[in-house]
């Protein structure tokens, strides 16, 4: 029972964790990563500096429409991440209401949520070990999903992006934004670049609105990476099932989530 309650509400704080890095100057602190994919510029766009030109705002809120057009859609999408020297696999999937979040360690072990449609499990594996899945319900531990999955790939993107259509609204001095049209991993991408007095940050969102790239540098946070390597917007059927073989536990009958 305990260990139960412990798992879930371990997910609980990596939301909240997740919320605050990605949101913050430090963009990917619960992210761990590689940036080993290839990123293609295929051409520049247009380059601003802060003047709040029509052009800026416009391209800030493609990107932002973007995002919110793809929070419901179907997809699968591989990131390599980095933080702190430690190298992460974060895969995404959904195809409502379905959903997946994994994360695979340098050392071969796997932590992930997958909501089969029915049932959401919290589950734990090692390299070559069998994957231990905790039942942990559905309405509450959906919705806990959906969370992760939009902190990833969605939400903390769409509040740095408003973010910075607000400063650049109000002319701050020292900011510099410019825009480039990238392919990363097979996708056509946007992205927006940030600097403010040594602070950088970019943001790449795909055409079907799919975080592509986040990557950060300067400030207490040092440099951070969180790169797509890998999408599809036809998941396999098994990125949306428990591990084979996979000792399942079940929740006892009346036991609620906390």
């Amino acid at each position: 029972m305990t260990g139960c309650h412990q798992d879930v509400s371990r997910w609980r704080r990596a939301i909240v964790a997740g919320t605050v890095a990605l949101s913050g100057s430090g963009l990917l602190a619960a992210c761990g990563s590689s940036s080993s994919s290839s990123t293609t510029t295929t051409s520049g766009s247009s380059a601003t500096t802060g003047a709040g030109g029509g052009d800026t705002t416009s391209k800030l809120s493609e990107l932002t429409g973007n995002v919110q057009s793809a929070q419901k859609s179907t997809f699968q999408a591989v990131y390599t991440a980095t933080s702190g020297g430690s190298t992460s696999t974060i895969t995404l999937a959904q195809s409502p209401p379905k959903q997946l979040f994994s994360s695979t360690g340098s050392s071969g072990s796997t932590t992930s949520l997958v909501n089969t449609g029915t049932t959401t499990y919290s589950c734990l594996g090692g390299s070559g070990g069998t994957a231990t899945c905790t039942s942990i319900g559905g309405g509450v531990a959906g919705s806990a999903l959906t969370g992760l999955i939009g902190i990833y790939n969605g939400s903390a993107a769409l509040t740095v992006l408003h973010t910075w259509q607000t400063v650049v609204a109000s002319h701050v001095s020292g900011v510099s934004l410019t825009f480039t049209d990238e392919t990363i991993a097979g996708q056509a991408s946007t992205c927006a670049h940030w600097s403010y007095h040594g602070d950088q940050a970019t943001y790449c969102v795909t055409s079907t609105g799919v975080l592509a790239k986040v990557e950060s540098s300067g400030g207490s946070s040092g440099g951070q990476s969180f790169v797509l390597t890998s999408y599809t917007n036809s998941p396999p059927a098994s990125s949306f099932a428990i591990p084979q073989g996979a000792t399942v536990v079940t929740l006892p009958s009346g036991v609620s989530v906390p």
